[in-house]
């Protein structure tokens, strides 16, 4: 759980220095996708404990507040990370509202806008594998059991309804893939 704190942390700092208390409190009072990102990974953290041999007995106390704090994250900014994603380290929310994420597989490196929709299509159990690095534009939509590749950047507004190759850019609605062997490093710090 801290090592992915520490990714996201640093994501939301974009800066190769170390990370000093005053930082972390500064950017957990200004930045709400950061603090939506904390509340997800403890919650994930309380239900890897919990199946450990007495696991329970820790996490139970804990989960109150868990609840509390999710439910404020969802209703005070419009961000619901729901346990079923698997979210890996180094995740970047850019702006609050409107974001919904669940039953997907999020790579490392990955940042999303505001009014993202990624899971699965309504009556399916499984949603999207989101590869490594990529760029999720605002109001982009992301509902379906498809892939997309490592460092693809999908544009405001685009809904994906089929697998993404690696390294595209990708928009519209019906999205198209209208670059191959796309650069997004621009939208990124290491």
């Amino acid at each position: 759980m801290f090592k992915n704190i520490h990714a996201d942390t640093m994501r939301v700092l974009r800066e190769e220095k170390a990370l000093r208390v005053v930082d972390v409190l500064r950017l957990l009072r200004i930045n709400e996708g950061l603090q939506a990102l904390i509340i997800y990974r403890f919650g994930r953290w309380l239900s890897s404990i919990r199946r450990h041999r007495f696991g329970w007995a820790v996490a139970t106390p804990f989960y109150p507040a868990y609840w509390v704090l999710s439910v404020y994250i969802r209703k005070a900014y419009g961000i619901y990370l729901d346990q079923s994603a698997d979210i890996a380290a180094g995740f970047y929310i850019n702006h609050f509202g409107g974001i919904e994420v669940r039953n997907c597989r999020i790579g490392s490196g990955c940042t999303i806008y505001q009014q993202v929709k990624l899971g699965p299509a309504e009556g399916m159990d499984r949603g999207p594998v989101i590869g490594k690095g990529v760029f999720i534009g605002a109001h982009a939509q992301i509902c379906a059991d498809i892939s997309v590749g490592d460092g693809a950047s999908i544009g405001p507004g685009t809904v994906i309804t089929q697998d993404i190759p690696h390294h595209c850019l990708v928009l519209g609605n019906p999205s198209r893939i209208t670059q191959r062997n796309y650069n997004n490093r621009g939208f990124f710090v290491k």
